[in-house]
């Protein structure tokens, strides 16, 4: 490792004391004024006549967990453990050095950085991305925090009380709804009776292709001897209340009761009827008091167009408030006017725990009888869904929150962070040959639509939304070609390799199926300057945890796979890079096969999906010469 420098360490032992202070502005929901001071009081300077920074590739795979506090403080598409970037950063840069994430996203990166005693750059595009970052690099003082959640819960409660209020059907006495299923209705081709999907029976069948899967039946019909699926593909009717899970507050045992629409029990049946549809029908009367989102998806007036690439027939919401039952869109506005009041640092930390379950209240959470159907990565749209009850969902987060921030106490070794909201197309106020180490995870084609994805967040933490014409994606509805995203990233990579110190590290994790976005990251990457670093084996990063793509297809990258790229020193050739355009179909095809027997020699007996790794992390590095 090279020696270190003189730059005195920061003081760990602040944060086992008190609340350290962050830097003066370092965080804006707009670009960062101070971004350029920032860099220039912790850059040190670049001198090639005595640098002597000389650190091999970072050359072993990551197995690691999302099951930590930290973690779980807030979700993000495509998120990568903390822990994992450290290791990174931890071999490639020293105490007080310079790490930038051109595309922060949550802020893994900065994170990480400033947990190993470095300063840390983050940039995105997206305020909701930032406005995370921020919060997550913002060390709070626990006591007072919780005694804001404490003053807001007293301001709020006894509304969240009232919205959910029902009765317990065993003893009579007052009880709280824990979650309401709701089920969109269909009608059976064959008796044409209407009938909500969550009362249709699941047997097992076959697809045209021979395997298995499960088909829902009209129960009307099976009683005949007729087995009629009812497909989801049919017209549907309105979703409506079929089941009701509540916890009596009179002390009955067990605590949590539940009963159906359609319940064999008449006394379940009528309360359902009494209190569970007459409490839905009271809210649907009323007028919500409160702010909530005004904004159409998108920002797209048309009631006809798809507002994006996350727009499906069967997702045909045309405003964020679609989003929701009316009693959760009533029970978030309260939330969020009640946080007005609460003072500064602790309001932000505090929204930034509405933002984090605010989706699991949302109309995309699927009703699974074993638990779970949590949003993930897309806009989809459940045929059953669960209505949460929102103030235990704070709750449950806010003790998330909690724990993460004791954690991050711990081993928070600075808060030398700044935060800037703007593309990475234009870094102009980052002085060249001034960064220590580059390591991101860029947005890879159309795999995460990032800006339609938070766009619920940043209606509801009113913030801009219409900040996407500068988004680096591919996204046939906004006419945004692979091209044109291949166009971005060119100026976003020579961006960094321009702040970047010669010599120094680029870390890219990449995490795409297609094969086609292999080529352009060689491109994008060899035009700007880099070197690919040719490792071995494919380098990794391992969760242990799989997307529902991930478990379903085998050409899918299992892994977040990590390439590391080196910026030449003066007067250093680079090996160039073949152009995707130079290579034909054979020669890719011979390339590859030669790959995999390669793999399967080091690696006998390695499933599918871990030499599809092999193939994509070493067609990158094998095609430098």
């Amino acid at each position: 490792m090279p020696p270190k420098k003189t730059k005195p360490a920061p003081q760990a032992s602040l944060f086992r004391r008190d609340v350290p202070k962050m830097p003066e502005g370092y965080y804006t929901p707009g670009p960062n004024p101070n971004l350029r001071r920032f860099v220039e009081e912790h850059a040190t300077p670049y001198d090639p006549g005595t640098d002597d920074y000389d650190v091999p590739p970072f050359n072993h795979s990551i197995t690691t967990t999302k099951a930590t506090a930290i973690y779980n403080m807030h979700t993000y598409w495509s998120k990568k453990p903390h822990d994992a970037i450290q290791q990174y950063i931890k071999h490639y840069t020293r105490t007080g050095d310079l790490v930038l994430d051109p595309f922060s996203g949550s802020g893994g990166t900065s994170l990480a950085a400033l947990m190993e005693g470095r300063a840390a750059i983050a940039i995105d595009l997206s305020p909701a991305a930032t406005f995370i970052t921020k919060n997550y690099c913002t060390p709070v003082d626990v006591d007072e925090l919780q005694r804001a959640f404490s003053e807001l819960e007293a301001r709020v409660k006894p509304e969240m009380d009232w919205l959910y209020e029902t009765r317990c059907d065993r003893c009579d006495g007052r009880a709280t709804t824990a979650y309401t299923v709701y089920s969109y209705v269909f009608q059976c081709p064959r008796c044409l009776t209407k009938l909500p999907l969550f009362d249709c029976l699941e047997i097992p069948a076959q697809t045209a292709a021979g395997k298995d899967k499960t088909i829902r039946i009209c129960p009307h019909c099976h009683v005949n001897g007729h087995e009629e699926e009812i497909k989801t593909s049919s017209k549907r009717f309105d979703a409506i209340p079929v089941l009701v899970s509540y916890f009596c507050d009179e002390g009955c045992k067990p605590q949590r009761g539940e009963r159906v629409h359609n319940d064999p029990d008449p006394k379940k049946k009528a309360y359902f009827e009494k209190y569970d549809l007459a409490k839905v029908t009271e809210i649907e009367k009323k007028k919500i008091p409160h702010w909530i989102p005004p904004h159409r998806m998108m920002n797209i007036e048309s009631d006809t167009e798809p507002w994006g690439d996350e727009w499906r027939p069967g997702r045909n919401f045309r405003t964020v408030s679609e989003l929701f039952t009316k009693r959760n869109l009533w029970a978030l506005g309260a939330i969020f006017a009640g946080l007005k009041d609460i003072k500064q640092p602790y309001q932000d930390a505090l929204t930034f725990a509405t933002s984090s379950f605010l989706l699991n209240l949302t109309k995309l959470y699927k009703h699974r009888e074993t638990g779970g159907g949590q949003p993930t990565g897309n806009y989809y749209m459940p045929q059953i869904s669960k209505e949460n009850e929102a103030w235990s969902a704070f709750e449950r987060k806010f003790t998330d929150i909690l724990n993460g921030l004791r954690e991050l106490s711990n081993v928070l070794q600075s808060t030398q962070v700044i935060v800037s909201t703007q593309s990475s197309v234009d870094l102009s106020a980052i002085p060249s040959d001034s960064v220590d180490l580059v390591f991101t995870d860029p947005p890879y084609a159309g795999k995460y639509q990032y800006g339609e994805l938070n766009f619920i967040w940043e209606a509801w933490l009113n913030l801009n939304t219409k900040w996407h014409d500068g988004e680096i994606i591919v996204n046939e509805t906004r006419g945004k070609t692979d091209i044109d995203w291949a166009d971005m990233m060119r100026l976003a990579v020579a961006e960094c390799y321009r702040v970047l110190k010669p010599g120094h590290w680029l870390a890219l994790c990449y995490h795409d199926t297609s094969e086609g976005t292999w080529s352009l990251v060689q491109d994008v990457m060899a035009e700007a300057g880099f070197v690919v670093d040719k490792s071995d084996t494919a380098l990794f990063i391992d969760t242990g945890q799989k997307t529902y793509n991930q478990t379903q297809a085998e050409k899918v990258t299992q892994r977040d796979l990590v390439i590391n790229f080196r910026k030449p020193r003066e007067g250093e050739v680079a090996a160039k890079l073949l152009l995707s355009g130079e290579e034909g179909p054979a020669s890719f095809n011979e390339k590859a096969q030669f790959i995999l027997r390669e793999a399967l020699e080091r690696l006998p007996g390695a499933p599918a999906d871990r030499l599809y790794d092999e193939l994509v992390a070493q067609h990158c590095q094998t095609t430098s010469s």
